[in-house]
């Protein structure tokens, strides 16, 4: 490519696009139940059915990236998707091709955001990028990821509502725009050269793992303050965007689709729009961040309670912004956070179980919907709000403790003042 500072972005754009591919079955959920005939639970349980392929290639993909090198695996990642889009267009023949998609989707999602992040990152920096300011990866890459997740159910959604074949044109119009990113991605670095196994003396540990004895700061941090707030990065995503169109007053035909589409652009394109507030209010001294973007959904949930109350899909609609607007902010806080303590040995791995966490949350939806069967949906979202405010505390006890050590050679605020290099 003419220009190295260009290198990041085609990285990104796999990001934009396994995002895409993970969130455009949202947009079909109506379609499912009403044209399909599909029971809530099993809609619901095939949307978070792609966690079980996302976790593993998740930590997998995040070490095997830190040995192996980014390169490879992102365009895994890209060819899993399209797989995944494929299956997915299957739909007249029953539930399992949607469950094979759905697998398929998790395990691309994992790979692409273990890897691709971290390439990102690693190109938004000297050598290949020597202009980029500090924390420029970390902007780029969840900016991409999370304009991927806005984009692909509100495309989606247009698609099933106003163009013809619904069960297969969303999908296709994913897999024509994967084809050309692949490409471009062939021509890119890679930045991780393979690592080759070391001996080591016997009772010598050759690296710490989160969670291991000889911890480094970075998974102490992690542990302390990133994995507290990262369910709820997704949780309210999903929740913006499958449970209230859900819990609001019942709309049939072509109201619940376009309520639904509302609702899927109004949360994650709120996730997008505040992420420059995002990195304004980061610092390196505490998880603002973090902070405040638990607190934020919180008061989502908050209003999903008002909604319920007062029956108001107005009001429901504006718990999906400040539920989008949580997501945005723990989105970029969580990979400032990580970016930070982590160093290069553990990014890959670290940015694993970051994302293995924050997809926890994609699993609400599917817990609401079975304990819905028994509880009344106020009793659900007490019961969540309860969980949320013990994040906001853990998060904040911990806010400032295992901060980096070499804190001086991060400087946020210059990364705001250099808008144009992003």
């Amino acid at each position: 490519m003419a220009q190295q500072a260009k290198y990041w972005f085609p990285a990104a754009l796999s990001l934009l696009l396994v995002g895409w591919g993970a969130n455009q079955y949202v947009a079909l959920l109506v379609h499912y139940r009403q044209d399909h005939g599909f029971s809530e639970v099993l809609v619901t349980s095939l949307l978070g059915i792609y966690v079980l392929g996302l976790v593993p290639a998740l930590l997998l993909g995040g070490r095997a990236s830190d040995l192996r090198g980014r390169k490879r695996l992102t365009m895994i990642a890209v060819l899993i998707s399209i797989a995944a889009s494929l299956a997915l267009m299957l739909s007249h023949l029953g539930p399992l091709p949607l469950f094979a998609g759905r697998l398929l989707a998790g395990t691309a999602t994992g790979l692409g955001m273990a890897a691709a992040t971290s390439w990102v990152k690693e190109l938004s920096q000297a050598p290949w990028d020597p202009n980029s300011t500090a924390g420029s990866g970390a902007r780029r890459a969840s900016l991409l990821t999370s304009t991927g997740f806005c984009l692909g159910p509100v495309a989606g959604g247009m698609l099933v509502a106003w163009a013809p074949m619904p069960d297969v044109l969303p999908y296709a119009t994913h897999i024509l725009l994967c084809l050309p990113v692949l490409i471009l991605l062939r021509k890119l670095p890679e930045t991780r050269q393979r690592q080759l196994p070391q001996a080591t003396a016997p009772g010598t540990q050759t690296r710490p793992v989160p969670g291991g004895a000889a911890q480094q700061r970075g998974g102490k941090r992690f542990w302390a303050v990133i994995a507290p707030a990262a369910p709820w990065v997704f949780a309210a995503a999903t929740m913006g965007f499958v449970v209230i169109p859900e819990m609001v007053p019942a709309m049939g035909g072509a109201a619940r689709h376009t309520y639904t589409t509302v609702a899927v652009a109004l949360t994650m394109g709120c996730g997008v729009l505040i992420q420059p507030l995002g990195r304004r209010v980061d610092t390196v001294n505490s998880a603002r961040t973090l902070l405040l973007g638990v607190a934020v959904v919180l008061g989502g949930m908050l209003a999903i309670i008002g909604a319920i109350l007062l029956n108001s899909p107005a009001l429901g609609l504006g718990a999906s912004v400040l539920l989008g607007c949580g997501n945005g902010l723990l989105m970029v806080g969580g990979l400032l956070e990580l970016q930070r303590a982590a160093g290069p040995d553990e990014l890959g791995l670290l940015t694993g179980f970051f994302y293995t966490f924050a997809y926890a949350g994609f699993l609400a939806p599917t817990v609401i919907a079975l304990v819905a069967q028994w509880v009344s949906s106020l009793w659900i979202m007490g019961a969540a709000v309860l969980l949320c405010l013990l994040s906001l505390a853990v998060v904040a006890v911990n806010s400032r403790k295992h901060l980096p050590r070499a804190l001086e050679r991060i400087d946020s605020g210059a990364a705001l003042a250099a808008p144009e290099n992003a």
